[in-house]
Order: structure tokens, then C-alpha cells, then sequence
């Protein structure tokens, strides 16, 4: 039977909402957004357990939230999280201190990941070695200059817009992020760490509902979204 841990970074401070609460704690449906996004790892039956890595200063408000008030049994401790999306991840990974065989790891500002895309991220990664959800390029795309002038008309027929979950080998993961480590490099995904490796990374397609609440017009869309699924 394998062991599978779900790391959730969710440190980031969501300057982009034009404050300084942390984006983890905004409000969403009443529910702080953290919350929402574990409600969907804790209903998947093939995960063991759950490591949400929050702002340091956060730990104690979590460990009430999380653990004492919504009672979410995978969650067995809160931990701080670091400065960068990479940091977190790689304290998580330490955490786990190899007991795992799977890791799949998610953002925690993409509350509305649905169950059937976390489980099939997790089922891939059993006949791949990384797995990521993703979703086809659907517009037009430009690269464009720093003084944005449009330089070129980019072909998107290989072009996928990545999201998380991603899922991989916890020893591949292990690796890979001891080597950024040494090399000083930050990946803006987990999975940029394992291509550098040269291992294969699998796409399958993800979902337009599961996008990233990074500005205060995506918490307004997740508003309107919340109240159409109940």
C-alpha cells in the first residue's frame, strides 16, 4: 500500500489583494480560503496525510482553525512555511522524513480543485514518475518586448497553462529539490525542479475551475462560484 502526503503551501503574503493579511486567511463564503482547499484533500481517500506549511507568525491561529475547530484527522501538525513557494515545499518535504512514496503537492489559494483531479493525478503518478494537471493554451499568445511592443504571434498547439496538483515519486521530488538547493535555482513549479533532472514530466488536462485566487477580482469570482456549486 502506498503512502501518499499532500503538501499544501499556502505562506504567501497576497500583496496582490492589496493588503497585508496573509491570501490563506481571506474570507471566502465566510471560510478562510486555506480552509477550503484542505476540506478537498481531507475527502480523498488515497491521501494519508496532510502538511499545510502557513506564515510562521500564522502556526497557532491554523492549529485552531485546521485541527481543533474543523477536526481535519490528516492533519497531524501545521508548519511554517518560507519565503518563497520553493522554501515551503522544501521544509514540507524535510518534514515528511521519508515516509512517504508519493507526494503531490497543491496550491492553497486554488480552492476549488475538483476531487476527481486530485485522484487522478495521484492514479497517473503510480505509472509515471511526475504528473501534473494543466490545461490547454486557449487564446492567442504574443511574446511581447519589455516596452510592449508585440514581437511575435506564438504557436499554442504545445502550449498548456499548469496548474497543481502536481504529483510525484517522493524521492524523485527529494532530489530534485536538493539540487535547486545547491545550484541556488527557484522554479516557478515543482515540476521545473524535476525536468532539470531530466525525468519526464506527465501532463493531463486539469480544470478551469481550479484557478488561483490571486486578486480581489478572483476572490469576487470565487464568491459567485461558491454559491452556484451549493
Amino acid at each position: 500500500m502506498m503512502r501518499v502526503v499532500a503538501l499544501v503551501p499556502a505562506a504567501g503574503r497576497g500583496r496582490r489583494m492589496g493588503g497585508e493579511t496573509s491570501k490563506a486567511s481571506l474570507l471566502l463564503g465566510g471560510i478562510p480560503l486555506l480552509t477550503h482547499t484542505l476540506q478537498k484533500f481531507a475527502a480523498c481517500p488515497q491521501i494519508d496525510e496532510i502538511l499545510p506549511l502557513v506564515p510562521p507568525g500564522e502556526v497557532p491561529f491554523w492549529t485552531d482553525e485546521i485541527i481543533r475547530r474543523h477536526g481535519f484527522t490528516k492533519v497531524l501538525k501545521i508548519l511554517p512555511g518560507g519565503l518563497e513557494r520553493q522554501d515551503s515545499v522544501g521544509a514540507g518535504l524535510k518534514a515528511i522524513e521519508g515516509n512517504a512514496d508519493l507526494v503531490i503537492v497543491h496550491d492553497g489559494a486554488r480552492p476549488f480543485v475538483p476531487l476527481p483531479l486530485i485522484e487522478r493525478t495521484i492514479s497517473e503518478t503510480h505509472r509515471w514518475k511526475a504528473v501534473v494537471a494543466a490545461l490547454p493554451a486557449g487564446e492567442t499568445l504574443k511574446e511581447v518586448s519589455p516596452e510592449k511592443e508585440v514581437l511575435r504571434t506564438v504557436d499554442r498547439e504545445r502550449l498548456w497553462i499548469i496548474q497543481t496538483p502536481q504529483c510525484f515519486e517522493y524521492s524523485l521530488i527529494v532530489k530534485a529539490h536538493e539540487q535547486a538547493g545547491e545550484e541556488r535555482f527557484y522554479g516557478t513549479d515543482d515540476a521545473a525542479l524535476v525536468e532539470r533532472l531530466g525525468i519526464p514530466v506527465r501532463v493531463i488536462e486539469g480544470s478551469r475551475l481550479n484557478f488561483k485566487i490571486t486578486t480581489p477580482d478572483d476572490l469576487i469570482l470565487g464568491e459567485a462560484l461558491l454559491k452556484y456549486l451549493k
